[in-house]
């Protein structure tokens, strides 16, 4: 049985490689990108089951970079990835498409499942969100 593919989407080196080793076996990271413009290529490319997004990327916003990766691609799930925990932002990402919303403090404790849950086809939040 293979495993969901992913993509991973995060500007910051270490957070992407946080993520990178926190998944561990649950997903099949086939691309890491620094910037929306360059998320929604690979999801173009490698069709994945999720994309993992940060809400602010360098050249396309994360939230525009969901819409978009949602008009091609509707069975994507997304989960946002960011330390923003604003109630706007979380109410935007859902409106964009976005099936989970995780806050970047928690990656070492919900990220799996997080990631779990929306592929599941269930909607995930960070505990601390409620």
């Amino acid at each position: 049985m293979s495993l969901p593919k992913a993509v991973l989407a995060e500007d910051h080196l270490l957070i992407r490689e946080a993520i990178r080793l926190e998944l561990g076996r649950e997903v099949e990271v086939v691309a890491t990108v620094q910037d929306g413009a360059a998320a929604l290529e690979a999801v173009a490319q490698y069709q994945p089951d999720v994309l993992l997004l940060d809400v602010s990327l360098p050249k396309v916003n994360g939230i525009t970079v969901a819409r978009r990766a949602k008009q091609s691609c509707p069975d994507l799930k997304i989960l946002f990835v960011t330390a923003q925990s604003d109630r706007t932002y979380v109410e935007e990402a859902f409106r964009s498409g976005a099936s989970g919303y995780l806050l970047k403090g928690a990656i070492g404790s919900e990220l799996r499942e997080a990631v779990r849950e929306v592929l599941a086809g269930r909607p995930y939040r960070s505990a601390v969100l409620g």
